[in-house]
């Protein structure tokens, strides 16, 4: 008798990524990824005891995925900024996955408290205070009026309410950075 395939961590891992990219996290159950594997549920089930730990995860391998994406695009010049931009870029690229680690309750996540204290996002807030010339205290405001204006560009992006190209994102999130530093640097995009 022939020895029964192994089925690894990683590839589950890389066919929920993948169920997650082409529907959402509701495409996520054993069946979904039992066919994507060709296989049957038991094997998934030799790897994890639980569908619980299998999203547990699945949610690591998504945030690992996002955070890649974000650096490849972000830059020490403004930080903030390009991290502004990279998201919103994500979502565009990304929507189920966005919604997956955004937008979905049962991924749902931190306080604003927490969110400045992501060594990150310090990294951010700490290079907008030098790139503005502004005290810590008014870039962490500005962080996160610039987070929650990007998210709310980035959601509209993703449920398809609007349509924007790069170009005029990246002048939006532009002209918004420096008007909520206290420096119009640029005339109104709209």
């Amino acid at each position: 008798m022939p020895p029964k395939p192994t089925i690894t961590k990683q590839e589950i891992l890389a066919a929920a990524v993948q169920l997650v990219r082409e529907g959402g996290l509701g495409n996520v159950n054993a069946r979904s990824l039992a066919q994507a594997l060709g296989c049957s549920t038991q094997p998934l089930f030799r790897v994890y005891t639980s569908m619980e730990a299998l999203r547990t995860d699945l949610k690591e391998e998504l945030d690992r995925q996002y955070d890649a994406f974000m650096a490849q695009r972000m830059t020490e010049e403004n930080r903030l900024l390009s991290q502004a931009i990279a998201y919103v870029a994500f979502a565009r690229q990304e929507k189920h996955i966005f919604n997956a680690l955004f937008m979905n309750l049962t991924m749902a996540g931190a306080s604003l408290e927490d969110i400045l204290k992501a060594p990150w996002n310090r990294a951010s807030i700490e290079n907008a205070a030098k790139t503005a010339n502004l005290p810590l205290e008014q870039a962490e405001r500005l962080f996160i009026h610039v987070w929650l204006y990007s998210h709310g560009i980035a959601t509209q992006i993703v449920s398809n309410c609007i349509h924007l190209p790069g170009e005029q994102v990246e002048a939006l999130l532009e002209e918004a950075f420096w008007r909520l530093a206290g420096q119009d640097k640029e005339e109104p995009v709209c």
